[in-house]
């Protein structure tokens, strides 16, 4: 009997021993190969999965790809066309003097500017009908400035509304900068005084009147960031200068190492707008004006909507009544009741104009600079050396 339960006892432990080791080489494959193979089928069927996804919803199809492709070319089409458009319309302005531009070399040409600027100036006149103010009898008068009563839809001085430059009276020829800053002078005036003659034109078709016309005075045009500006207003100061320029012009290019570019900051305009060099330049400009108070908007709405770059970026409204405009120094007309009985407006307004400076597209851009001729072995050898 002993025997026998010894013998099973032995079978027990034996049988036993074996079922442990069984179960840890089960527990070792699972956990080497079977847990992580599980793994990886699991992610294989859900990269399937999602594979199967995008060629259903056909995110990517040739079709797609051919279409987004035709967009990129279409984009670049309308790129393109817009800087054509911009050079068609540089293109299309009229110099005041033929053949002087762009190098500007001709001094005889250089003094023709000068009568073509008044003539231009007297163009403005006409354009808007507008009446001169007659010269004062004593200086210092209140009404220095006022006219008699005189054919015309509008007052505006040829020698204080508009910019005229000091080299205009000066014996000797404007220099090159000169004569492109004075055509660009002219060019902008054109683009204000086209706005004002034909808002009073289409408002008031056939008027002969000041008092019918909804634009009665223009006061002044100034250019130049250091005249875009409203007096005792809290606009933000500018840089002076005509341009609000880019760093290359105001405060130089940061430092950098040989054979690294230098960085150039660039200062913000009115609007948060920057000139770019070789691209287009912010010219701030400010103009005064007596309105109908009822045509004020009008008059914002139309600069605005011009096609001409221009922006409106501050306007202050000063109401015309008859205690305000015997204080008044610097309004045209002989009296209030010349300009009728509606309401009317001393209108400043504020704005800024781009002026595109691409290749071949205005005539007042310089010539670039022609690239340095590559030096010889024989220009080499008679260079100084050191």
């Amino acid at each position: 009997m002993m025997e026998t339960l010894k013998r099973h006892v032995f079978l027990v432990g034996l049988v036993a021993g074996v079922v442990v080791v069984s179960l840890g080489v089960i527990l070792a494959v699972y956990f080497v190969y079977t847990r992580p193979g599980s793994t990886m089928r699991q992610q294989i069927r859900s990269t399937k999965q999602r594979a199967e996804a995008l060629l259903a919803g056909q995110v990517y199809t040739p079709e797609l790809v051919t279409e987004m492709a035709r967009q990129v070319d279409l984009r670049k089409k309308q790129y393109e066309d817009l800087i054509n458009y911009i050079r068609g319309l540089g293109k299309a302005r009229k110099p005041l003097v033929q053949d002087l531009f762009p190098n500007c070399a001709d001094v005889n040409l250089r003094h023709t500017v000068k009568s073509a600027y008044d003539d231009a100036i007297m163009k403005f006149m006409k354009r808007l009908s507008a009446m001169a103010p007659l010269a004062p009898e004593k200086a210092g008068d209140a009404g220095a400035l006022r006219a008699e009563p005189q054919e015309g839809v509008m007052y505006a001085s040829p020698k204080v509304t508009f910019v005229r430059p000091e080299w205009v009276e000066k014996a000797e020829a404007p220099t090159p900068q000169e004569c492109r800053i004075g055509q660009e002078n002219i060019w902008l005036m054109e683009d204000l005084v086209d706005i004002l003659a034909k808002m009073n034109a289409d408002l008031a078709p056939g008027n002969t009147t000041l008092a019918g016309s909804p634009i009665k005075e223009l006061l002044e045009i100034r250019l130049g960031s250091e005249a875009a500006v409203l007096a005792n207003s809290k606009m933000p100061s500018l840089p002076t200068g005509r341009y609000v320029p880019d760093a290359s012009t105001a405060t130089g290019r940061s430092a950098a190492k040989p054979g690294e570019k230098a960085e150039v900051p660039r200062a913000a305009t009115l609007a948060g707008r920057w000139s770019q060099s070789g691209f287009y330049r912010i010219l701030p400009w400010r103009m005064t004006v007596v309105v109908e108070s009822r045509y004020a908007g009008e008059l914002i709405r139309r600069l605005k909507g011009a096609e001409s770059f221009l922006s409106v970026d501050a306007v202050r409204e000063r109401p015309v009544t008859d205690v305000s405009f015997d204080r008044s120094r610097d309004l045209l007309a002989p009296d209030r009741k010349a300009y009728g009985s509606r309401g009317i407006v001393r209108l400043e307004i504020v704005g800024e104009s781009i002026i595109f400076d691409l290749e071949g597209g205005r005539v007042t851009v310089p010539p670039a600079t022609p690239p340095a001729a590559p030096k010889t072995p024989a220009s080499r050898a008679t260079e100084p050396q050191g």
